[in-house]
C-alpha cells in the first residue's frame, strides 16, 4: 500500500484538458538558478527563486523591479514527490499555490453509476496557479490536487497577503486586482463551457427522442 499521501496514478480515469482550468496569464518558462535560496520544510535541497519567473507570471504584472525584489520572503516553498497529494477536496485551505518546477493533476469527487470516483478534470504546468479561491473565501477545497511529477510550488498564504497589506498597500492592491481578474476570467470560461455541454445535453436528448427513420 502506498503512503498515505501518495495517490497513484492510476486512480484517475483519462486525462481531459477543459481550458477553463489552465492558467493564461503567461506563458512562464522553466526557472533558472539565481540568486537567494531557501530552504523548504518539504524538501532536504535548497530551491531558488528566479525574480525573472515572478516578473514574467501574471499575478504579479504592473509591479516594478524594486516590487518583485520583496517578493520572494511572501512564499513558503514546497516540494512534492510524484504521485503526492498537495492540496484534499474538502479540506480547509488558505493558501494560493504558484507551480515552479514539475506539473499537477487536478481530480474532482464524481459520483456516477458505478459509485464514487476521483476523475481527472485538467493538468497544471508550470507558471500555472490553483487554489485562487480559498485564498480569498477561505473556504473548503473545491478539488484535489496531485503532483504528477517530482515538483515545486510557492505557496502564498492569506495571512501573508494580510501582512504585504500592512506593509505596501500599492504592491497589495496590484496584486488583488490581478488575482480578481484571473479568477474573473475563469468563471467566464467555466460559464461558456457549461453553457456548450448544456447544448450537447439537449442536443443528445432530441436525437434520442427523435431518432432518424
Amino acid at each position: 500500500m502506498p503512503p498515505k499521501d501518495i495517490l497513484p496514478t492510476s486512480t484517475a480515469n483519462a486525462c481531459v484538458h477543459p481550458t477553463f482550468m489552465q492558467n493564461t496569464l503567461l506563458p512562464v518558462a522553466p526557472p533558472t538558478p539565481d540568486v537567494a535560496l531557501f530552504m523548504s520544510k518539504h524538501a532536504p535541497e535548497k530551491i531558488s527563486i528566479d525574480p525573472a519567473f515572478l516578473k514574467r507570471h501574471g499575478l504579479f504584472a504592473g509591479l516594478a523591479e524594486e516590487d518583485l525584489k520583496d517578493l520572494p520572503v511572501l512564499f513558503r516553498i514546497e516540494q512534492f514527490q510524484r504521485g503526492e497529494r498537495i492540496i484534499s477536496e474538502g479540506e480547509r485551505g488558505g493558501s494560493l499555490y504558484v507551480i515552479y518546477q514539475g506539473s499537477v493533476d487536478i481530480l474532482k469527487q464524481i459520483v456516477s453509476r458505478e459509485g464514487e470516483c476521483q476523475e481527472k478534470i485538467a493538468s497544471l504546468h508550470v507558471g500555472d496557479t490553483f487554489g485562487e479561491m480559498e485564498l480569498i473565501d477561505q473556504q473548503p477545497r473545491s478539488a484535489t490536487v496531485v503532483a504528477h511529477a517530482n515538483t515545486v510550488v510557492l505557496a502564498l498564504d492569506n495571512i501573508d497577503l494580510y501582512k504585504l497589506n500592512l506593509r505596501n498597500t500599492r504592491v497589495y492592491a496590484t496584486m488583488l486586482l490581478n488575482l480578481a481578474r484571473e479568477v474573473s476570467r475563469r468563471l467566464r470560461a467555466t460559464d461558456q463551457y457549461l453553457a456548450v455541454s448544456l447544448f450537447s445535453i439537449r442536443e443528445q436528448s432530441r436525437f434520442r427522442l427523435f431518432p432518424k427513420e
